[in-house]
């Protein structure tokens, strides 16, 4: 096995340096904060050498494979890493949770100072990725600090009465409906002229729903299964109308024919602005899988879900730093016109970092 020791002002910045020299298969022996005049911390790693040489060959192999068999045209490959790439911060991530993942598969574990520790485990115990707690915990070693950490990492939607249309959508269940008639009616109570286009015809239940929805605002409504449909119904609100409202199915986010369909009515005459739904009470994977399946479209907002029945919310938090989209608004119950919230940033790392219930 080859030994090295790394030396860096941070853990994350040690980790990544072991990733670079020694590869993401390397093991952490052993981690050290070294204080004084130049504080720094000391990470000890060791790799198999028949590994470390294999690393590189295996690695060029791989891409020149996955090269050969897409066979994309240079445009599209570049277009499909810009959307990949949020910014750096993704590859800073994605460096920490693949050492730390080989760490615990070789039967290791970062050791953090005590208040380090204490900020760990606050964050784990509210279900933030390890990777993300460790990330915060270079940050600060002072508890009551931890929602000014949080807050520098989360955006918010800033409203405006511009003229558009808002577009839901989201796996099945999530609420898209019921949302669609709180936006609606906060509209209508603003005094914007409103409409509403309803593409989800897949479900008899959900179409009797939004007319009834309709009839109660007093608002417009069309129906509309596929893209020229949908256009015929832009083009008869565009100009009475001031916000129109398109409620959407619910499908398996990984139905490529459903996503492609959504593709076309977003390339609408008139620019469409796109609300990711997810579910606050939804499991971490399954929301960060979801989010991964449907960034194939151009998403400009997400928001939370039946954040009422949530009992932890560290996943928000989780899928906000990964993909860097602003939160538009909450739903914390069933409630039309109620139960809408637009919250600050200060707002919802307050609500990460509870432990209990909303409201809180």
């Amino acid at each position: 096995m080859r030994i090295k020791k790394f030396t860096a002002k941070t853990f994350a910045e040690a980790l990544e340096l072991v990733k670079k020299e020694l590869s993401h298969d390397a093991v952490i022996l052993s981690t050290e904060e070294k204080k004084g005049l130049r504080p720094h911390v000391e990470v000890t790693a060791g790799i198999d050498d028949e590994t470390a040489d294999g690393a590189a060959p295996n690695a060029s192999l791989g891409y020149a494979l996955s090269e050969d068999k897409n066979q994309k045209p240079k445009a599209e490959i570049s277009a499909s890493l810009q959307t990949a790439r949020v910014d750096d911060l993704k590859s800073d991530i994605n460096s920490l949770r693949s050492l730390i993942e080989g760490m615990k598969n070789s039967g290791y574990g970062v050791s953090l100072p005590e208040k380090k520790r204490v900020i760990m485990n606050f964050l784990l115990d509210r279900a933030v990725r390890e990777e993300y707690a460790l990330r915060v915990c270079d940050r600060t070693t002072d508890v009551s600090e931890i929602p000014l950490m949080l807050s520098a990492d989360i955006k918010v939607k800033r409203h405006s009465g511009t003229k558009k249309v808002v577009m839901l959508i989201g796996p099945t269940g999530v609420g898209k409906t019921t949302t669609v008639a709180k936006l609606a009616a906060q509209a209508v109570k603003s005094g914007r002229k409103t409409a509403l286009i309803n593409l989800d015809t897949y479900r008899i239940g959900a179409t009797e729903q939004v007319r009834i929805y309709s009839r109660i605002l007093g608002i417009p409504l069309a129906d509309a299964s596929n893209v020229a449909e949908f256009r015929a119904g832009l083009l008869k609100f565009s100009e009475s109308r001031d916000v129109i409202f398109v409620d959407t199915a619910g499908r398996n986010p990984r139905d490529e024919a459903y996503l492609n369909e959504l593709s076309e009515i977003c390339k609408a005459d008139i620019p469409v602005e796109l609300h990711l739904l997810m579910s606050a009470n939804g499991d971490d994977e399954c929301m960060i899988e979801a989010y991964r399946s449907y960034r194939k479209l151009p998403i400009d907002y997400i928001a939370f879900t039946k954040v009422d029945e949530a009992v932890k919310y560290g996943a928000l938090y989780n899928l906000l730093l990964t993909y860097q989209k602003p939160v538009a608004y909450l739903t914390t119950g069933q409630r039309v016109p109620g139960d809408i919230e637009y919250p600050t940033v200060s707002r919802l790392a307050g609500l990460i970092v509870k432990k209990e219930c909303y409201p809180c």
